[in-house]
């Protein structure tokens, strides 16, 4: 890992979760906005600050999955430095069962298993309505993006650079993804749509890669994104439950995964699909002994 220089005091560092952006606020010292996992990127993200003779004074976090905040603890733990992150996500941070709210197709060993040690007490919280905050004596634009999860926020530095976190997806990564991470598929939109308005001199995605112009990714996002609604409409076939629909979708998309982690996240973004069709009115749910059951208007 190393530190590149994005525009002024803004910089980024490429981490095996993605990329990550830090703020520097004087010679050895500066804020990191997201951490990275806790296995693969923890030992090299700190000897990173070590050799760099720089250590985060302050740590934001976008939102709590593991690929962002896996290191936001041990950091504050090693350097003393608070964490700052939106009201929703902090109360998801608390314990490992408030993260279980996001993944209920696990069991609570199998989330505790995963998520020992990356939860994260939060120093400073973003209230909903907060546009712009001070951090560590540092003012942020704070961009509401929720939809990925509940407080899912983006962050404009000083210096005019946006980091946009998982509100888009760089074109490599929609042509990898199969089932795009949302837990609310309308908000995921809204948000995706509202950047159009944003005016930044740098747009940095946390997977991956620094941009100067969004406006032809934000676009192809969103037709990404309705694109593979159409696809999970498609494979509902007269009167379903969702686990019959759930698999339809597997098989159409050739996934395979046994793991808990990917069925559970895969459940939770084939429900977003779900809502999103059902109050899109094109849906009809009807719930019979305890299990919903769906077919097309």
């Amino acid at each position: 890992m190393e530190l590149k220089q994005v525009l002024g005091n803004t910089y980024v560092i490429d981490a095996a979760a993605g990329t990550l952006v830090f703020y520097k606020t004087g010679a050895h010292e500066g804020i990191l906005i997201d951490t990275g996992y806790a296995k693969e990127d923890r030992e090299e993200l700190i000897r990173t600050f070590e050799l760099s003779n720089m250590r985060p004074k302050g740590v934001i976090v976008s939102h709590t999955h593991y690929d962002h905040a896996g290191n936001a603890q041990a950091l504050k733990d090693r350097y003393g430095c608070p964490i700052l992150a939106s009201l929703a996500e902090a109360g998801t941070a608390m314990s490992v069962m408030s993260y279980r709210g996001a993944y209920p197709a696990m069991t609570p060993k199998e989330i505790d298993d995963m998520m020992a040690g990356q939860c994260y007490q939060v120093d400073q919280v973003i209230m909903p309505r907060e546009r712009v905050t001070l951090f560590c004596g540092v003012p942020f634009g704070i961009l509401p993006l929720y939809g990925h999860t509940p407080g899912h926020i983006g962050v404009v530095t000083p210096d005019h650079v946006a980091y946009l976190a998982d509100a888009l997806m760089s074109e490599e990564v929609m042509h990898a993804s199969k089932m795009p991470s949302a837990v609310c598929r309308e908000d995921d939109l809204k948000a995706k749509k509202s950047l159009h308005a944003l005016k930044c001199e740098a747009y940095v995605l946390a997977h991956r890669g620094v941009y100067t112009q969004i406006g032809d990714l934000i676009d192809k996002n969103v037709a990404f994104i309705l694109e593979r609604a159409e696809l999970v409409y498609s494979c509902l076939e007269g009167d379903m439950s969702e686990e019959e629909w759930v698999r339809a979708v597997y098989r159409r998309l050739e996934m395979h995964s046994r793991r808990a982690f990917k069925c559970a996240v895969c459940e939770r973004n084939m429900r977003s699909f779900i809502d999103y069709l059902a109050d899109g009115g094109r849906v009809v749910i009807e719930r019979r002994e305890g299990v919903c059951w769906y077919h097309k208007k």
